[in-house]
């Protein structure tokens, strides 16, 4: 087991690799699947938009108007031009800014009376985020509802018209608050084992390629080769050193994943988290074969680097763990299925959507990442191929 060990320590002295790719990754798995939770507010609030309001009407419907806009509001004070109006949109000093025309009472209560259309407001939305959209969205419910009590009674005054508009649209709905103790995998849990595959995959594959780099030195090889190691325990060995890599690597992101979300301790059936932690040994495994797949072909650093993030972010996508496959094409679910990562990232789902986990979907989502494990001797054995191939032609 000569070459083994030495394979082993030649990949351990590439520690900066395992730092940057696994340490680093897998904090930001762990982040990116919402491991840090803000404290829960008692009660329900609404977050009130910055509304900006300039009435060039000054009549009573175009007050009610302003009011309402401005209830569970922040007024913001802008000056009436077109530049001070649409830099405080652009600048996000306001989520919605609304210009009252004028003649809008006049115009309003004549297109109620005779059936046209109700006057236009001017706005500026800002684009930034969704409050400034729905405040325009209320603001014309507002004045369809001036423009049917205005044309429902031809005598009714402009304050009439206005308190009926106002008493119709400020009916509220009341929201409330409460915890629901829910048991099995956890939401956090399942998306952090499927953003962690890209971790798994690009830190076995790059830590080992770059980490066996070494042997492939003229010297290095030849005394490995000339001495009493056959080909095949040759070759042997060097994947033994990969494995053990991989596992590593695999221990301490799913070590970590069990540790910060504690799937069992909320519940979860042993033979769910089983599948989880296996389905990340099989992308473990998957990088190790192709790492082990990148020195054999001899891949430089760079290249090394440069194929295990590509490869990494590929599969991470097809897999469904960045974007649901249920909003993409029927073409890229069917791709997706000829990936690595996506078996393994289906069983999660399967077992983390069931309200108990039965025989036959624990056979099936071990099936699954059978599958994962299936890729990764595939990788495997080609990677032996073309070692095989290589050192046959070196003997030529």
């Amino acid at each position: 087991m000569n070459v083994f060990k030495l394979a082993v320590t030649i990949i351990a002295r590439h520690w900066s690799y395992l730092l940057i790719y696994t340490l680093a990754l897998g904090c930001m798995a762990i982040l990116g699947s919402g491991a840090i939770e803000t404290p829960q507010a008692s009660e329900f609030s609404n977050d009130a938009p910055k509304v900006a309001v300039v009435d060039r009407d000054g009549s009573e419907l175009s007050a009610a108007l302003k009011d309402f806009a401005l209830k569970d509001a922040v007024e913001v004070h802008v000056e009436d031009s077109t530049f001070a109006l649409q830099d405080a949109a652009a600048k996000d000093l306001a989520s919605y800014v609304l210009i009252i025309p004028e003649g809008f009472q006049e115009g309003l209560v004549e297109a109620a009376h005779g059936g046209a259309d109700a006057p236009t407001l001017e706005t500026v939305v800002s684009y930034q985020g969704a409050r400034g959209a729905l405040m325009d969205q209320r603001v014309k419910a507002y004045v369809q509802s001036l423009y049917g009590f205005a044309s429902v009674d031809a005598q009714a005054s402009a304050r009439d018209v206005a308190n009926n508009a106002t008493a119709a649209c400020g009916d509220e709905t009341p929201v409330e608050l409460f915890s629901v103790d829910s048991e099995g995998l956890s939401v956090k849990y399942i998306n952090f084992a499927a953003f962690s595959a890209y971790a798994l995959f690009t830190s076995s594959a790059i830590f080992i390629a770059v980490g066996l780099a070494s042997l492939r030195k003229t010297e290095m090889r030849r005394r490995l080769v000339v001495g009493p190691v056959r080909s095949e325990s040759y070759g042997a060995q060097v994947g033994l050193a990969c494995v053990l890599a991989s596992l590593v690597i695999w221990a301490v992101i799913a070590a970590a994943g069990l540790a910060v979300f504690r799937p069992l301790a909320g519940g979860a059936a042993p033979a769910s988290v089983a599948i989880v932690v296996f389905g990340q040994l099989g992308v473990a495994l998957i990088g190790a074969a192709f790492g082990f797949l990148l020195w054999q072909l001899g891949a430089s650093e760079s290249v090394a680097n440069g194929a295990g993030n590509i490869v990494g972010l590929a599969c991470s996508f097809f897999s469904g763990a960045w974007i649901p496959l249920s909003i993409v094409g029927e073409g890229v679910r069917v791709a997706a299925a000829f990936t690595p990562f996506y078996w393994a990232t289906n069983a999660m789902i399967e077992v983390s959507q069931a309200s108990r986990i039965t025989s036959g979907l624990a056979l099936q989502a071990a099936g699954e990442v059978g599958v994962t494990f299936l890729w990764a001797l595939v990788i495997a054995i080609i990677a032996v191929a073309i070692g095989r191939v290589r050192l046959r032609e070196r003997g030529a």
